[in-house]
């Protein structure tokens, strides 16, 4: 049977998915014609070793088989993963249950290079990496290859080569989107089959979503490509038993696939009863959930447990004294905003502000640029009290040349809000007694959050630690290994309340 006489019948829609797989360089979907897409995946797959590429081990078994064989009913059941998947791919016909006309000389190709090649190592790796995609449905792209590495010894070179593989185009895509935590643009990789429910992911994390470190044994990734499950666990093997003996399993194999993404099981109950529901439910609970960043819903129960005891070592007690007084901060602006003005001048960052020194109403986003050069030139405060512009008193001048001290980080973490400080944990371990300027931190940041990244600039100010006017927070979400990191770090921390 010809490839386009079993395809060319597909609605548009189904078989530009199929053509986003398999063409690299495809074209947008209103430019192209169904024929025309059948053409375009006959040429790509004339391409040396495409077909030996975009196949598993276990298909090339299979079409070695039938090449051999004569497929029978027994078979028919035995191979369903490798029908189902070949013909997704446009190999393997589920009509005639034979290799297409166009693929014969590839299928015969691809099966000489895999008799002289060992493909075995590539391919695990493959599988384990298009697992983790599925696992998680949607992947910041650096947030994958930090773990693939931490996984395996592989580099830079090794990720790239398997993410340029026909066999991960097959399953997953790249795209860039907005990211909240960097507030840029970044890539991400996803899984091709839950497209359609990524902005539902997306919405389920934000419920659910909590950081921390995932163990799954290697065998699920396997059992998670080839199953569509971790079927090694005792609850999921039955539910997979189970639905295996209906006759659309197929489709309730997806209904109970994207509830375990979203970990929203409710739908299911529409299409099977109450005993086969608890079945299902209960095997839920044991499969690794894309809304849970990779938790199961078990894991994650235990880890909300361990999260409130951790969450009660990072203490709150209603700040009423943590901020300088209204005459300290009055004074405290003065010196800073002289400051300012005479970076911005001397720099021209913002030649438009003609004057900041004892003004009001100025662009507070502009100030930050002027701001972060101060501090990334804190040699120039010097100058600045060789000059002295700003005709102020020699107090005044030893105030400012405290400044000298800051230190600036966007690692530091709050770790407790005190009645009259803010403790504030340093990469090198050091716990800081802070003050605000004009507010307490807690009416600056969500005093529920702790522990919370923050990038600031620290300085020593009338015999206080105090931050910068501006403060930067951070999204991300610490994980309870790092809560343990942390609270171990605050045990040994010295303290101290002048730099």
């Amino acid at each position: 049977m010809k490839l386009k006489d079993e395809y060319v019948k597909l609605p548009k829609e189904l078989l530009y998915e199929t053509y986003l797989r398999i063409v690299y360089n495809s074209k947008n979907y209103d430019n192209i014609t169904r024929s025309k897409m059948l053409d375009e995946i006959i040429e790509e797959y004339k391409q040396d070793g495409y077909l030996y590429h975009i196949c598993t081990s276990k298909e090339l078994n299979f079409l070695k088989y039938i090449t051999n064989n004569k497929m029978n009913k027994e078979d028919v059941k035995k191979y369903a993963w490798e029908i189902k998947t070949l013909n997704d791919k446009c190999i393997f016909s589920r009509v005639t249950f034979e290799v297409f006309e166009e693929q014969k000389k590839n299928v015969e190709n691809a099966l000489k290079l895999y008799e002289q090649k060992d493909k075995k190592n590539f391919e695990e790796m493959i599988i384990v990496m298009i697992s983790q995609i599925k696992i998680n449905a949607v992947m910041l792209t650096k947030a994958f290859v930090s773990i693939i590495k931490g996984m395996a010894n592989i580099d830079d070179e090794g990720i790239n080569n398997i993410m340029g593989s026909p066999l991960f185009h097959f399953y997953c895509e790249f795209s860039y989107e907005y990211f909240d935590l960097t507030k840029q643009e970044e890539e991400f990789i996803s899984y091709r089959d839950y497209y359609d429910i990524l902005d539902e992911v997306d919405e389920a994390r934000k419920f659910y979503g909590k950081a921390g470190t995932i163990k799954i044994d290697l065998r699920d990734y396997f059992d998670i490509f080839y199953y569509g499950f971790p079927i090694r666990n005792s609850k999921v093997k039955k539910m997979y038993d189970e639905i295996n003996k209906q006759i659309d399993h197929e489709f309730l194999f997806h209904v109970i696939d994207e509830a375990r993404v979203l970990n929203n099981r409710f739908g299911i109950k529409t299409f099977i009863d109450d005993k086969l529901f608890k079945i299902v439910n209960e095997a839920l609970d044991e499969m690794p959930c894309a809304a849970m960043n990779g938790f199961t819903p078990k894991e994650y129960e235990k880890e909300e447990q361990e999260e409130l005891y951790l969450n009660k070592m990072f203490t709150y007690i209603p700040q009423n004294n943590a901020h300088l007084s209204k005459d300290g901060a009055d004074h405290y602006y003065k010196l800073y905003f002289a400051l300012l003005d005479y970076i911005n001048k001397k720099y021209k960052i913002c030649p438009e502000i003609k004057k900041i020194y004892k003004q009001e109403g100025l662009d507070v986003a502009k100030l930050k640029l002027i701001d972060n050069c101060l501090w990334e030139h804190k040699e120039d405060i010097d100058d600045f009290i060789k000059d002295n512009n700003y005709k102020f008193s020699e107090e005044e001048l030893d105030e400012v040349r405290e400044f000298k001290n800051a230190i600036t980080s966007d690692r530091f973490v709050i770790v407790g809000l005190d009645r009259e400080y803010t403790k504030i944990l340093s990469e090198d371990g050091k716990l800081y007694m802070v003050k605000g300027i004009r507010s307490d931190f807690d009416k600056v940041i969500d005093p529920r959050q702790l522990p919370q990244f923050i990038r600031t600039t620290l300085l020593m100010f009338r015999g206080n630690i105090v931050y910068k006017s501006f403060l930067e927070t951070s999204e991300i979400k610490f994980g309870n290994d790092v809560k343990k990191a942390i609270i171990n770090e605050m045990k040994s921390a010295m303290v101290y309340y002048h730099l």
